[in-house]
């Protein structure tokens, strides 16, 4: 599960339950599209989570809105994925971003900028030239999430890669696909 964080505040995961400090916790997870929210509302709006229990806050980060234009990317005003979890940590709340590439969220494309379903592969497949550019959208979040893993004292505590994969009669995985 890899790294659990610092001595004596280990986060561990086995079959039945999840441990914080080696004790069991029962964590609440919801919901904040910060992209989709009024800057000036975050702060309040994870407190008033946190007041109703909520342990862990997730939140889509939207490829489609950070990179409009190929390989300009913006993380400035509502897309300040940086702010909103540092905000999460100011509060004690843990934070669990989905990435992507496509997280539905019921957005355009699945959150997957238009210039890219324009390029000569199929996205959502293990085509090398669309990898790459996936690599890349993972590389500038990294940028923006640097020393905020759990394991470096922030409240990042994991993070969901793609979203709506499903097993079918077979045993194959499926995805949902652009048409």
């Amino acid at each position: 599960m890899g790294n659990p964080g610092p001595e004596g505040e280990e986060i561990k995961i086995n079959s039945k339950y999840m441990t914080f400090a080696g004790e069991p916790i029962l964590p609440v997870m919801g919901e904040i599209q910060f992209s989709r929210t009024n800057p000036e509302k975050w702060e309040e709006l994870i407190l008033k989570m946190k007041a109703n229990g909520i342990t862990i806050i997730s939140t889509y980060v939207f490829w489609i809105f950070h990179e409009e234009q190929e390989g300009i990317y913006d993380w400035s005003g509502y897309n300040n994925l940086r702010k909103f979890i540092e905000l999460c940590k100011k509060h004690d709340v843990w934070a669990y971003p989905r990435i992507g590439p496509w997280c539905h969220g019921e957005i355009r494309n699945g959150g997957l900028p238009d210039w890219i379903l324009k390029k000569e592969f199929r996205v959502r497949t293990n085509d090398k030239s669309y990898l790459n550019y996936v690599d890349r959208w993972y590389r500038e979040i990294s940028q923006q999430l640097q020393g905020l893993y759990y394991k470096d004292g922030g409240p990042v505590i994991g993070i969901q890669l793609e979203n709506e994969y499903w097993r079918g009669k077979s045993g194959e995985y499926h995805i949902l696909e652009l048409k």
